[in-house]
């Protein structure tokens, strides 16, 4: 349904005097890490396609001003410009239309 990976268990393995405040720290760290819980809440309501375009056109435009707003700034690390323009280029790729059969 959804063009996206196979999600693997998220497995913590207990350790002799391990709380269940460590694990449950452990298990949000590890859940944190996967990003799962930021694709459940995008995928709680239906986004119309048109919606959805929009909101990747916002996001591409905010991130084009971070990025000319830090290139005028002095003490920027040139790797965190270089991270930003990758991930604006990941974004300029479009997802494939699906064919009507």
């Amino acid at each position: 349904m959804y063009n996206s990976k196979p999600i693997m268990p998220i497995v913590i393995k207990t350790q002799k005097g391990d709380s269940t405040r460590d694990l449950i720290r452990q298990f949000k760290k590890a859940t944190a890490a996967t990003d799962i819980v930021n694709k459940v809440k995008d995928r709680r309501f239906y986004v119309k396609p048109a919606q959805q375009m929009n909101i990747l056109k916002s996001q591409k435009r905010r991130l084009k001003n971070k990025i000319r707003s830090l290139k005028k700034m002095k003490n920027i690390s040139p790797r965190v410009i270089a991270y930003l323009t990758e991930r604006l280029s990941e974004n300029k790729e479009k997802p494939e239309k699906k064919q009507r059969s």
